[in-house]
């Protein structure tokens, strides 16, 4: 069985001006990097924390499970961006592919929310979110093509949307409804102060009519928003990380690799296999003048924790599945195509790492791009009891500074650095996760 990664929530967190989610960014690539250091020109607005599981608990669980059941080919994802001072951002969804609609009907279903808030160098967290709430509704209606009930854009295929909605959530919101390849659903989007949430319900049926009435989602996706509101307008205070991802201080992360780390986010997924991922964003601070070019060495630290549960596909035969798999990748040159190719050194096995680990470098090159450099990573997998646990470390480990500094030498990946790093965290992690 393939499991995907926990980050389906992150889909949810869309990146603007300059900004990215979690896991999106390619280390080397991004050095060397040309930067000023920023002179705030506004006064900043103080964002309250929140989590993924705290935005999943504002919807009362009996009426969230009569939009959406907890059923076997489904489940919740809940996921926190790294917090800081000038962003905040979580998600939660659920699903559930076959759930009993009613009436002997079985059809799929699907909730998620999002809110995001963040300041830039030149507008507050409110002024942002007024400007990008104004641009996503002219967009939204630009997209318009269903007017009282009939398409009038001449098509006849493709999504259907529908007319804009004002609501009173908030400061500002509306609603759109839409048919596409998920279903009909109901998306409702508000600004709260320097929020901007988003609610979206839906889905489509296996048998008797496609899908779930206009009226009906619109009527969901409005009564989660009201929660959701009312949630977002508390002041709560600071956010404890509870779980595996509470066990790793940004101190411990620090000590292993370098200042400066942020994190991590979380993402959960609680279905049939419980899944968490944390993840860590590791970027030295170099000192360096107003204007002077400079490279940073960093990259992305991530631990995986996946329960699979007993029985003969659980955590020793997936442990085993995985050893066979790199030890195949190596053996056949490595794995890839025209985009990106991956190679792998020889696996080896680690002691005194739960029951059993293993650890194995790649390098992702891109054969279009031969003066590319390579994308370098330290893959450390350990089976403990029921679970497997992974760390990655992917960017550099030496070098940095300002290029024009007596000895600088270009950030690279050195695989000793790197494997160090991540034992000195994987070791109280893998303990703390028993």
């Amino acid at each position: 069985m393939l499991i995907g990664a926990v980050v389906g929530g992150w889909l949810l967190l869309r990146p603007d001006d300059g900004g990215r989610p979690p896991g999106a960014f390619e280390r080397e690539d991004r050095l060397p990097t040309l930067k000023r250091k920023p002179t705030p020109s506004v006064a900043p607005v103080k964002l309250r924390a929140i989590t993924g599981d705290q935005l999943c608990a504002a919807v009362p669980d009996a009426f969230r499970k009569s939009l959406v059941t907890d059923g076997r080919y489904g489940g919740k994802d809940a996921s926190t961006g790294a917090a800081t001072e000038s962003e905040k951002r979580a998600a939660c969804s659920w699903s559930d592919n076959k759930m009993d609609v009613g009436g002997g009907v079985l059809g799929h279903r699907s909730l998620s929310i999002s809110v995001e808030a963040r300041s830039g160098e030149r507008e507050n967290a409110v002024e942002r979110a007024k400007r990008r709430f104004a641009d996503d509704k002219k967009a939204h209606e630009r997209r318009v093509n269903v007017r009282d009930g009939k398409r009038v854009d001449g098509r006849t295929s493709g999504s259907a949307f529908g007319e804009l909605t004002q609501l009173q959530y908030g400061d500002e919101s509306y609603s759109q409804s839409s048919i596409g390849h998920s279903g009909l659903k109901a998306a409702v989007h508000i600004r709260q102060g320097p929020w901007l949430i988003k609610v979206e319900y839906g889905g489509s049926n296996r048998s008797g009519a496609k899908y779930p009435t206009g009226d009906e989602v619109r009527a969901a996706a409005n009564k989660v928003a009201e929660h959701v509101t009312a949630e977002m307008a508390k002041d709560a205070g600071k956010v404890r990380i509870d779980g595996p991802c509470g066990i790793l201080t940004v101190k411990n992360v620090e000590s292993a690799f370098f200042p400066e780390v942020s994190g991590p986010s979380v993402g959960t997924n609680d279905g049939r296999i419980k899944q968490t991922a944390c993840t860590w964003d590791i970027r030295e601070q170099v000192k360096h003048e107003p204007g002077q070019e400079f490279t940073a060495r960093g990259g992305e630290l991530t631990a995986r924790v996946v329960d699979w549960g007993g029985g003969d596909t659980g955590s020793a035969f997936q442990f085993d599945r995985d050893a066979k798999k790199y030890d195949r990748y190596r053996a056949q040159g490595g794995i890839g195509n025209e985009v990106t190719h991956t190679t792998f050194e020889a696996r080896e096995a680690i002691s005194g790492l739960g029951e059993k680990a293993f650890a194995v470098e790649s390098a992702t090159t891109r054969p279009k791009e031969p003066d590319r450099k390579p994308t370098r990573e330290i893959l450390v997998k350990v089976l403990s009891g029921e679970k497997t646990i992974e760390f990655t470390f992917r960017g550099t480990t030496t070098g940095g500074g300002v290029v024009e500094a007596p000895g600088y030498q270009e950030p690279v990946f050195d695989p000793a650095a790197a494997r160090q790093a991540v034992m000195e965290v994987a070791k109280p992690f893998v303990d703390g996760v028993k």
